[in-house]
């Protein structure tokens, strides 16, 4: 049993059984940040439960990816965001996600799960609901269900869920929001109580245990078990011992209030952070090298005080932060907290010893075909960490990718896009940035769709450049900004630049680059895979005409050849 010492205190405990089944396809977790973090004062205590749906071969994944996921992607979530935002869009998220892998794998398989979440927030509490499962509460001797399952009986065995994560891209989450009062008891379940065991028997079993919540869980799964219960059993239950003052933070944004820190200079100190050299200053923003109280060496990424009264730039300033902190993969930069309470609106992240990929270009193109491939793999791996959370990086380039000596990682979260946020409604119209516009996929400037072949086509680009220290669309790309401009563009095969370039390796370059989004690759992996060796689908260049192989190439020697034979002709006549 957990005690949070703190105007929010409640005790808390929990169980989760297989019961007669051979796996537990349940998932349960919860979240109680320290009495005296910030974290407690601004997202609360989250409590989730998560039931697998037992017809999906991934039930057990399901149920785990939906629980950790949301348990992480809730925190990580901006201040300014109300509960309610904040958790419906990571679920949407989450939901995206799992209906994705269900749709992607070998057979198709869904990965299915319900899921109900409580976060206790101050004086409030707020449900998220999606299934079966359910959130009961028990108040004044009276236990009342606040949720309502999203099931359809069929006949008096047999059921099914109309409404789960993973079941369809768009989901429908039942959301409230309630007061709450020292003495009510939260109790989550799954269906392997709460179909054995009827309302009154739940009630008596926690009032028989008042004193101890883990012994009540005990004894509401063991009697069910004794009852028939035939399902995985999976309980949790809180009681709250004081409320929190009334949350001003679902209604006034937390970070707005925080002014934007002044142009800094050499020597500057803000929270504990001292300026010691300053990297970059553009109209948008400022980044500065900084050291801690230890010397540790920092990024500090500021906003410009052009845009102080811009809501719109304010809200994706702090999703920078909110992104960087989801992706965690060590081919991505890493976010770190301020070491002391921020005075100022800004974030930090890991510096990285190392020069850009624009420098090593600059230095070493081409660069050796293989040396090009496994730095190309490299970084597939941090781009992919972005499409697992279900957001495009959107400007991937040289000079965001730092060549560390531990490999390539990838910088900058300011373009990202995240699936659902455009979707959710504001009460600001939202910053939309454009990638760099020599690396940034066509579809972004003639309104096609975007999607992961996007960052694919970035990748490809950069690739190319490695390995020609060109473009493979000329001057031209830049100026498109149409579908027709688009479309009059001739990609220019790798091997006019750098004839050591395999053929092979020029065509995946070549369909990787198409200017139709659909052409391309489906995925990344699919990709490095006609990289790193020939694909048998594409004829050897030894195999061709030279005609086909190479047709400028076959015109040049044609004319050589052709002046060649009047010289030789001239000096006979002369002759």
């Amino acid at each position: 049993m957990d005690h949070i010492q703190s105007s929010l205190n409640i005790a808390f405990a929990q169980i989760s059984l297989a019961g007669t089944k051979r796996e537990n396809q349940d998932t349960i977790g919860a979240r109680i940040p320290d009495s005296d973090s910030n974290t407690l004062a601004n997202k609360g205590i989250a409590i989730a439960i998560a039931d697998g749906v037992s017809t999906s071969q991934s039930a057990k994944q399901a149920s785990q990816l939906a629980i950790t996921g949301f348990l992480s992607d809730y925190y990580a979530t901006p201040d300014t965001w109300r509960t309610g935002e904040s958790a419906t869009q990571v679920i949407q998220s989450l939901n995206r996600h799992l209906w994705s892998l269900g749709l992607n794998s070998p057979r198709q398989e869904g990965m299915l799960t319900t899921f109900s979440s409580l976060i206790l927030k101050g004086d409030t509490g707020f449900g998220f609901h999606v299934g079966d499962s359910r959130i009961y509460r028990l108040r004044n001797g009276y236990l009342e269900q606040l949720t309502r399952d999203h099931s359809q009986r069929i006949d008096r065995k047999t059921t099914y869920l109309s409404r789960a994560l993973g079941a369809d891209s768009a989901l429908e989450i039942d959301m409230q929001s309630f007061e709450i009062e020292v003495g009510d008891y939260y109790l989550l379940t799954t269906d392997g109580i709460h179909d054995i065991l009827p309302k009154e028997q739940l009630t008596a079993l926690i009032n028989a245990n008042t004193s101890n919540l883990e012994e009540a869980c005990q004894s509401i799964t063991q009697q069910a078990l004794e009852s028939g219960s035939e399902d995985n059993l999976s309980i949790q239950l809180c009681r709250i011992e004081s409320k929190g003052a009334g949350s001003q933070s679902d209604t006034v944004n937390v970070l707005s209030k925080l002014p934007f820190p002044p142009i800094l200079n050499v020597g500057n100190i803000i929270d504990g952070l001292t300026v010691k050299r300053i990297l970059q200053e553009s109209e948008r923003s400022q980044v500065y090298l900084v050291t801690d109280a230890n010397d540790r060496e920092i990024i500090m990424k500021t906003p410009s005080v052009n845009y102080n009264d811009d809501l719109a730039y304010i809200e994706r300033f702090v999703m920078e932060n909110w992104i960087g902190r989801r992706i965690q993969n060590s081919r991505v930069v890493k976010v770190i907290e301020p070491p002391q309470e921020r005075s100022f609106l800004y974030y930090l992240t890991e510096y990285l010893e190392g020069q850009s990929l624009t420098q090593l270009i600059k230095e070493r193109a081409p660069i050796n075909i293989t040396d090009a491939t496994e730095l190309t793999e490299e970084i597939t791996k941090g781009i992919r960490a972005f499409h697992r959370k279900d957001t495009l990086h959107q400007d991937i380039k040289p000079d965001n990718i730092i060549i560390t000596p531990k490999g390539p990682v990838i910088i900058d979260f300011g373009s990202c896009w995240v699936a659902g946020i455009s979707e959710m409604s504001s009460t600001v119209e939202r910053d939309s940035i454009l990638g760099t516009l020599d690396y940034s996929a066509p579809e972004y400037r003639f309104g096609g769709r975007t999607s992961s072949r996007s960052d694919l086509f970035s990748t490809a680009v950069i690739l190319y450049e490695m390995l020609t220290q060109k473009h493979p669309y000329g001057s031209g790309y830049q100026k498109a900004m149409h579908l027709k401009a688009f479309q009059k563009l001739n990609y220019r095969p790798a091997t006019a630049f750098n004839p050591l370039v395999p053929f092979w390796l020029d065509k995946a370059l070549e369909k990787a680059l198409h200017i139709q989004p659909e052409q391309r690759y489906s995925s990344l992996s699919e990709f490095l895979q006609d990289i790193k060796r020939p694909n048998p689908y594409w004829q050897a260049p030894e195999t061709q005409p030279i005609l086909q192989r190479n047709p400028l190439r076959f015109w040049q020697v044609l004319a050589v050849a052709g002046w060649l034979c009047s010289f030789l002709l001239l000096v006979q006549l002369v002759s």
